[in-house]
């Protein structure tokens, strides 16, 4: 089994393959699902042999890009592969919810000998299977997702995809409860997050706030959480012996 922790810093990415995990996806601000990293984070991520796939999404909410979000996400595509990721993760959606295989297919050429992760853009696509074949032919390798909200109610979709030879199948939504459903499914690629909030004192208190009055992230950030990770990461290898 390959084990995947989902991380934003250099800390979190050490304490990750620390606890066990082969691999990180390396994201800036998990708490909205994760954007672009910085070229310095991931370069330093790099330098320390860590394998890594850089999350590629300029901003936060929804997966459907204009012509400038676009421009700059080939750009930023373009810098991980100079800079050595080992590949890229990325999501592409039309208006309607239906993958943006358009600009997915600039996107794969772009990357170049790179591994290709769509991501969890996924989850809002109807027809996933005809859409995760389509995706294959143009490069992707694999396909993060829990088959919907989560991997309870998404079991029979990841089923059915595990059917296909061709992309890789990457779950998320691994928890201690959702062990043996993984095991049950066998997944040989799973996706995991995990997050310990660390109060920075420079600003916790003061009633100053440089976003949003009351925001908590002005006060408050996460790091991988150490002790889950070693014993979430121990219990699917485990499972998977």
């Amino acid at each position: 089994m390959i084990i995947e922790v989902c991380v934003d810093s250099l800390e979190s990415a050490v304490t990750a393959i620390k606890a066990g995990a082969d691999q990180v996806e390396l994201v800036s601000l998990t708490e909205v699902g994760g954007i672009t990293p910085s070229i310095g984070l991931l370069e330093a991520v790099l330098e320390r042999g860590i394998t890594t796939m850089a999350m590629v999404r300029p901003r936060a909410a929804g997966f459907c890009y204009s012509d400038f979000d676009k421009e700059v996400m080939l750009r930023d595509v373009e810098a991980f592969r100079r800079a050595g990721a080992q590949g890229v993760v990325f999501g592409a959606l039309n208006a309607d919810g239906t993958v943006d295989f358009e600009f997915s297919k600039r996107f794969c050429e772009k990357a170049g000998d790179m591994d290709v992760v769509f991501h969890r853009a996924f989850e809002v696509v109807k027809d996933k299977m005809s859409a995760a074949r389509e995706l294959s032919e143009i490069g992707v390798r694999r396909i993060l997702t829990k088959g919907g909200n989560s991997l309870v109610d998404g079991q029979d979709v990841i089923r059915e995809l595990l059917t296909l030879e061709k992309p890789e199948i990457i779950s998320g939504g691994v928890r201690e409860n959702t062990i043996e459903l993984i095991k049950d499914l066998g997944l040989k690629f799973v996706h995991v997050s995990s997050g310990r909030e660390v109060v920075d004192t420079s600003t916790a208190g003061t009633g100053i706030y440089f976003g949003k009055n009351g925001d908590k992230r002005d006060e408050v950030y996460t790091v991988a959480d150490a002790d889950y990770l070693e014993r979430i990461v121990g219990n699917l290898r485990a499972s998977s012996r």
